[in-house]
C-alpha cells in the first residue's frame, strides 16, 4: 500500500468517524454532506471524493457498523477457543458490555431504516453468516439460535426504548445466558 492509499484510507475513516459521531449524537437526518465535511474538517468536495452521496455515506457507516461488532465478538471468541461456547460466551459478553456510543449509533440508524430501507443488506448479510455459523452446529443450533435471539430482544428492547434493564437484572439475565451454554454444551 503507498502512502497515497494511506491518507485516502485515513481520511475516509475520518469522514465515517464524523458521521457515527453525528448519527450518534443527533439522528441521521443530521447527517448531511454539510455536516460531516465541517465534523471532520474537510471540505464538501473532499467528501465528494470517498462517498458520492450521503446514501453512499450511510451504506457505509453501516457497513463499518456491523463490520466493528461482528470484529469483536470473532476475536474475544477466538481468545476464548473458538468454539461454539467460546462464540457464544463473546456474543453475550459483547451485547452486554455494548458501549453506550454504540447504542446511540444502532438506535439512530434502526429509526433510519424506514426512509432507506435499502440500507438493510450489510445487517441481514450479518445474520445470514451468524445464523450459517451456528447452523453448522448441528447438535446445538437450537441452544445457539436461542441464545443469538435472546441477545437480539434484549438490545432491541433498550434500543427502542421499552424497556432499560437495571445493573442487577442485567448481570442475573448474562450469567444464566453462559450458564445455560456452559450446561448445555458440557454435558
Amino acid at each position: 500500500m503507498n502512502a497515497g492509499t494511506l491518507v485516502r484510507n485515513s481520511s475516509r475513516e475520518t469522514l465515517l468517524d464524523a458521521a457515527q459521531a453525528i448519527v450518534s449524537e443527533q439522528g441521521v437526518a443530521a447527517m448531511t454532506l454539510e455536516n460531516v465535511a465541517s465534523r471532520a474538517g474537510v471540505t464538501k468536495g473532499g467528501l465528494i471524493y470517498h462517498f458520492k452521496t450521503r446514501e453512499l455515506l450511510l451504506q457505509a457507516l453501516i457497513e463499518r457498523m456491523v463490520e466493528q461488532i461482528e470484529s469483536r465478538y470473532q476475536e474475544e471468541a477466538a481468545k476464548l477457543g473458538q468454539t461454539l461456547e467460546a462464540l457464544l460466551v463473546a456474543m453475550i459478553d459483547d451485547t452486554f458490555a455494548m458501549p453506550v456510543a454504540d447504542k446511540a449509533l444502532m438506535r439512530n440508524l434502526l429509526a433510519a431504516v424506514s426512509s432507506y430501507p435499502n440500507q438493510l443488506g450489510p445487517v441481514q448479510q450479518m445474520y445470514e453468516r451468524t445464523i450459517s455459523s451456528i447452523n453448522q452446529q448441528s447438535e446445538h443450533s437450537g441452544l445457539a439460535l436461542m441464545v443469538s435471539c435472546a441477545l437480539d430482544g434484549l438490545v432491541f428492547l433498550e434500543l427502542l426504548d421499552i424497556k432499560h434493564f437495571n445493573d442487577r437484572e442485567r448481570a442475573l439475565m448474562r450469567q444464566a445466558l453462559i450458564d445455560s451454554v456452559k450446561r448445555e454444551l458440557n454435558t
